[in-house]
C-alpha cells in the first residue's frame, strides 16, 4: 500500500511539473512558442504514389471549379487528307454543367461513306450539319445546329432508345460535364514516365483499352476498335499529360492509330489522335441560357413515319439518326415535306425495297398529288421498318425537299 501510494505522488508531481512547463512554454509571447496545428500536407498530387499521381491530378483539375477547353480529333491520311473534329467550350465541374462548341473540317477527298461517318447522315440532304452547339447540365441537354435558327431542348428519356442514339447522352460525361473528352480517361491511366515541366510534370502513361469506347458516340466508335473484348490483349494506348505546379492537368494527347481498322469507313487512314488543352481554371464559367427560340424534342422531333402529310421537317435532330427529324412549321424555312406515307411491306432485300418504295411515290404523286406539290419535283421514298412492339406499321414515307430558307 505504501509503494502504491508513493507511485501516486509521484504521478501527481509530474503531472503538476508538467502543466507548469506546458504554461510556460505554450504562451503566445515567447519567441520560442510553435504552432499547435498539425503539419502542412504535401503536394495533393506529386506526393502521391506515382501510379496514383494521374488519377489524383484529374481530381485536382476538378477541384479548380471550372476551366475553358479545347480537344481536336484528327483522322490523318495522306492519300485523302486530315479530318478533324475540333471542339472548343467551358465546363463547370462544381455544377456538372458544360458549353461546347463543335466544328468538323472534312477534306474533298474523303469518301461518302466516311463523311456519313462523320458528319451523320439525312434522308435527301446528304451529310449533317459540320458545325453544332451543345449546353449540357444533369438534367437536360440543349442542341443547335449552325444552321438553324433554333435550340432542341431536350430532357431526360426524350432521345429514342437505341445504340446509336447516344449522340447527346454521350456528351454529358462522368469525369467532366462535357463527355468524349480526354478526361475520362486519364485517370484510369498508368504512368511509366514522368519529368519536369514549365513548374508542373509531363508524365507518359498508358491508357486502358477499357476506357476507349467513353471517347466516342456508338456510331463512331462502332468503325472503330474499341471493344474492350478486342482490347485485353492489348497493352492500351499512348498518353502523355502535362500539369501545372497545382496538379492541375494543362494538356493531355493520346496516339489512338492503333484502334483504326483495315476495313470499313476509315481505310486507308494511318494516324489518329486526340489532344485536349486546359485553360483558364476558376475563371471560366459556361454560359448556359441559349440564345434566341428554344423548341423542346418532346412533340417535336419525331420519326419520319410518324409526320403527318403536309407537314414540314429539319433533318437535323442532334441525334445523328437518320429517320428522326424535326418537325417546323411550313410558313418558314424547312428541309423537307411530307405529302403521303404508304403501307409497304419488307422487299427481299435493300435494292427491291427501295425500288417498290419508289414506284409507290411516284403512283402517289401521279394519282393522289396534292395541290401544293408541283408536277415536276424531285420525289424521295424513305422506307422504314415496324418499331418494336407495333407490328404492321412497315411502311414508306414520300417526301420532297427544298433549299434551306425557301417555302
Amino acid at each position: 500500500m505504501t509503494m502504491i501510494r508513493s507511485h501516486a505522488r509521484t504521478a501527481a508531481v509530474l503531472a503538476t511539473a508538467s502543466l507548469l512547463l506546458t504554461a510556460c512554454g505554450g504562451g503566445g509571447d515567447s519567441p520560442d512558442a510553435k504552432p499547435s496545428s498539425a503539419a502542412p500536407t504535401g503536394h495533393p498530387v506529386f506526393d502521391q504514389k506515382p501510379d496514383r499521381q494521374l488519377f489524383h491530378a484529374v481530381r485536382r483539375t476538378q477541384k479548380a471549379g471550372n476551366a475553358r477547353f479545347v480537344q481536336t480529333l484528327s483522322f490523318g491520311s495522306k492519300a485523302k487528307g486530315d479530318a478533324v473534329r475540333t471542339t472548343t467550350g467551358r465546363m463547370d465541374f462544381t455544377g456538372g454543367r458544360g458549353q461546347a462548341d463543335v466544328v468538323w473540317k472534312v477534306p474533298e477527298g474523303v469518301s461518302g461513306e466516311t463523311r456519313g461517318v462523320l458528319l451523320g447522315r439525312t434522308p435527301g440532304r446528304g451529310d449533317g450539319p459540320a458545325s453544332v452547339g451543345y449546353l449540357v447540365d444533369g438534367r437536360q441537354t440543349h442542341y443547335r445546329a449552325a444552321s438553324s435558327a433554333y435550340w432542341i431542348r431536350y430532357a431526360s428519356g426524350d432521345t429514342t432508345q437505341s445504340r446509336t442514339s447516344d449522340a447527346l447522352d454521350h456528351l454529358r460525361g462522368t469525369e467532366a460535364p462535357i463527355g468524349g473528352t480526354l478526361l475520362e480517361g486519364v485517370g484510369g491511366a498508368e504512368a511509366t514516365a514522368q519529368s519536369p515541366a514549365a513548374e508542373g510534370r509531363t508524365y507518359r502513361a498508358t491508357m486502358p483499352f477499357s476506357v476507349l469506347r467513353a471517347l466516342f458516340p456508338s456510331d463512331l466508335g462502332d468503325e472503330l476498335t474499341v471493344d474492350e473484348s478486342t482490347g485485353h490483349a492489348q497493352p492500351g494506348v499512348p498518353l502523355t499529360v502535362t500539369v501545372d505546379k497545382e496538379g492541375r492537368i494543362t494538356r493531355a494527347t493520346a496516339d489512338l492509330s492503333t484502334l483504326l481498322r483495315k476495313d470499313g469507313a476509315f481505310a486507308g487512314f494511318t494516324t489518329l489522335t486526340s489532344d485536349l488543352t486546359l485553360t483558364g481554371y476558376g475563371t471560366s464559367a459556361p454560359a448556359m441560357t441559349p440564345s434566341g427560340t428554344v423548341r423542346t424534342a418532346a412533340g417535336n422531333v419525331l420519326a419520319m413515319w410518324d409526320v403527318k402529310d403536309g407537314g414540314c421537317v429539319d433533318f437535323d435532330s442532334g441525334q445523328r439518326l437518320a429517320h428522326m427529324v424535326v418537325t417546323v412549321d411550313c410558313s418558314g424555312p424547312y428541309d423537307a415535306r411530307v405529302f403521303t406515307r404508304i403501307p409497304l411491306r419488307e422487299g427481299t432485300s435493300p435494292e427491291d425495297t427501295q425500288e417498290r418504295s419508289d414506284t409507290a411515290c411516284a403512283f402517289a404523286h401521279d394519282v393522289r398529288r396534292p395541290v401544293w406539290l408541283p408536277k415536276a419535283t424531285d420525289i424521295w421514298a424513305w422506307w422504314t421498318p415496324a418499331p418494336k412492339g407495333h407490328p404492321g406499321k412497315d411502311g414508306v414515307t414520300c417526301y420532297v425537299t427544298t433549299k434551306r430558307g425557301d417555302s
